[in-house]
């Protein structure tokens, strides 16, 4: 076999074996978000036109969701994952198979360009070119096992064969003057934006890659540079119409706002030290995580050395970039290119919902394989450099893969990877509540009693964790009220927690349906169920049911009517057209003694029900108190004929009309 096609065959061969053992694996972390609970991918091949047309999110938390900065308009690896899911039925082995199969295709088309960017020598072995030292150290390095071993995470994949492919069809014109590699430039960087912005940035890297490799002149750096903008201009115009918005608010919750509670200088100092981690964690790739949340990242100030060491590093980079630019140094490639591909996810930018993720690597670390490679081809040059070079590359690469494959197992599942992970990000609000709501989730599923409360029991110490770590984090608060109640039979505890939760998002469905369905279904302790309702209307008053549900316990559990109908009045003024509303007030006016003003309040409802056969009934039954016989015949027989069952609508009825008869 030629080693021209030796290298192709080794870079298929490690890029697909690494991650092969993801296959097996099922769903986990944000593949909830844009599969499995995302209505618009649910529907299959039918769903495309919503997913084109509304937030990536907004499948899952509304169409007016707005989660984090700027939105999220990714459509193209969720219409891949809609046609998934009608033609393999949403299968996730099949469709982690694909996110290797994409992985795979971007670590060849990554050789591709880095031939292009570093030629090998004519007569040398291209086993040991930088080109192929570089994406063999890029296709092997474990930062990417979380783009890779996420179904999410092609969304980053596609977006880096866009980029790379629009950078390989400007080098094609440059050496061709073809037409069509204009068009093709134009439509796979398109296609690159529509899968993730960070494909933006490649606006400054082909023209950028063109003149420092001397692989166009600068007339056809910008007619290459021309199609890019023109997809970048279409995508932004659709972006905006899809959105509404270009950049937007930071969100006001911590997280989906790591800077929320920051002071400026905080902030900064805080992002210099996550800028740190990042070439910390491409040296030395461990441990790795998912949860980079608060506060497992800590905020500091610029007192910090954290933030002080990757300033100073960073600064010194950049003047290296520079100085070293005017000879075209490859350090300054390599500087540049990763500055520029880390800029939109650096927070610098723009903030982007958590302090840094491991998958915002994908792109930078194109440069450190480069780099890397570059320092390990001096090795050639010493004593005995080949079998040196050789054995310190196999280490290399054979740690990269140990580390790779391991990490692939602990992405099995969301519960494998958040029980795994929540060991390493220990002071992370974000992980310990969601490893607690996987051990729930579980736990709801099981048949046996005792099983179940003894796993419910497993999440209270991370759902505790979580509430000290963020006192005001309500996923917790929810789980640990419900397990208050479905465990221990704790009313009082569960109403505590969700009154917590309510003084923080006074509209929270869950709190507010959860109280509701206990206290009116659950207990019989009128006292306590009205003082808690209180409590409620005091930090929202504006919710009818809490009135509807007081004005029930006044009337049928405590008989004071005159104040179930105050109770009854304030719920239907914030819903007027509640028909069971109506009818309450009507039968507290009726016990009262008051059959004018309970008649009101059934010939209101009738107007919403018309058949209604007991506003009927007792509409005629309040004209037979006033003796008004007629009536009360005419409402009682329209009421006996929707439901001829009814005994008391029968019995006043005849009552009625023997009345009737002696006046005749």
């Amino acid at each position: 076999m030629k080693r021209k096609n030796l290298c192709w065959l080794i870079l298929i061969l490690i890029s697909f074996g690494l991650y092969v053992n993801t296959i097996p694996n099922e769903f986990a972390l944000d593949d909830k978000m844009v599969i499995q609970n995302n209505v618009y991918t649910q529907k299959g091949i039918e769903g495309i036109g919503d997913i084109l047309t509304h937030d990536m999110m907004a499948g899952m938390f509304g169409e007016d969701a707005s989660i984090v900065q700027g939105g999220r308009y990714r459509p193209l690896s969720m219409v891949i994952f809609a046609i998934g899911q009608s033609v393999f039925d949403g299968n996730p082995h099949v469709m982690h198979f694909f996110n290797v199969l994409f992985y795979v295709l971007s670590v060849l088309l990554l050789y591709k360009v880095m031939v292009k960017f570093f030629p090998p020598e004519k007569g040398k072995n291209p086993l040991l070119s930088l080109a192929f030292i570089a994406t063999l150290l890029y296709a092997a390095h474990p930062i990417h096992t979380e783009i890779v071993a996420n179904i999410k995470g092609r969304d980053e994949i596609l977006a880096f064969l866009g980029a790379f492919a629009a950078l390989w069809f400007a080098i094609r014109y440059a050496e061709t003057h073809k037409p069509v590699n204009l068009f093709w430039i134009f439509l796979v960087f398109f296609l690159g934006m529509m899968s993730k912005e960070i494909a933006f940035t490649f606006l400054f890297v082909i023209p950028f890659s063109l003149w420092f490799f001397n692989l166009a002149k600068k007339r056809d750096i910008w007619i290459t540079l021309l199609p890019a903008l023109g997809a970048a201009a279409l995508y932004l115009i659709v972006r905006v119409s899809v959105l509404g918005q270009l950049m937007g608010e930071p969100s006001g919750q911590l997280m989906n706002n790591p800077f929320l509670e920051a002071e400026v200088g905080e902030k900064y100092a805080t992002i210099f030290y996550t800028l740190g981690l990042y070439l910390k964690l491409l040296i030395i790739p461990h441990p790795l995580t998912w949860d980079y949340y608060p506060h497992h990242i800590q905020l500091i100030d610029w007192s910090n050395w954290k933030a002080i060491l990757p300033l100073i590093i960073y600064a010194s980079l950049g003047v290296l970039a520079l100085v070293g630019l005017k000879k075209r140094r490859l350090y300054a490639w390599a500087i540049l290119f990763f500055f520029a591909t880390l800029s939109m996810t650096s927070n610098l930018v723009i903030n982007i919902g958590v302090f840094m993720s491991e998958r915002f690597m994908f792109f930078p670390s194109v440069t450190f394989a480069v780099i890397l490679a570059f320092f390990l081809l001096k090795l050639l040059k010493v004593k005995h450099g080949k079998k040196l070079f050789t054995y310190v590359v196999v280490i290399i690469v054979g740690l990269y893969a140990v580390k790779a494959v391991s990490r692939n197992v602990v992405w099995k599942n969301s519960f494998t990877l958040f029980g795994h992970d929540v060991q390493i990000s220990k002071n992370s609000a974000k992980g310990n509540s969601s490893y607690g709501s996987e051990l729930y989730s579980k736990a709801e599923k099981l048949k046996d009693t005792g099983k179940r409360n003894e796993m419910m029991k497993e999440a209270i110490p991370y759902f505790k964790r979580a509430m000290e770590i963020h006192p005001n984090y309500i996923e917790p608060m929810v789980r640990m009220a419900n397990i208050r109640y479905v465990v221990f039979k704790d009313v009082k505890g569960m109403v505590d927690l969700y009154i917590r939760v309510l003084k923080i998002a006074p509209e929270n469905q869950d709190a507010l349906g959860n109280i509701y369905g206990v206290l009116t279904q659950n207990i019989d302790k009128p006292v306590y169920e009205i003082k808690t309702w209180k409590r409620i209307a005091e930090i929202n008053p504006n919710h009818p049911e809490l009135w509807e549900a007081m004005g029930d316990l006044y009337l049928n559990k405590r008989y004071k009517p005159d104040s179930a109908i105050m109770m009854f009045e304030k719920a239907e003024k914030l819903s007027p057209n509640d028909a069971e509303v109506l009818r309450k007030l009507g039968f507290a006016y009726g016990t009262m003694h008051r059959p004018v003003k309970a008649r009101q309040y059934f010939e209101k409802l009738l107007k919403i029900k018309p058949n209604d056969a007991e506003a009927l009934k007792f509409i005629g039954i309040s004209y037979g108190i006033e003796g008004k016989d007629e009536k009360a015949v005419e409402y009682l027989e329209r009421s006996l004929a929707i439901n001829p069952q009814d005994e008391q609508a029968r019995t006043n009825m005849e009552i009625a009309k023997r009345r009737l008869q002696r006046q005749n």
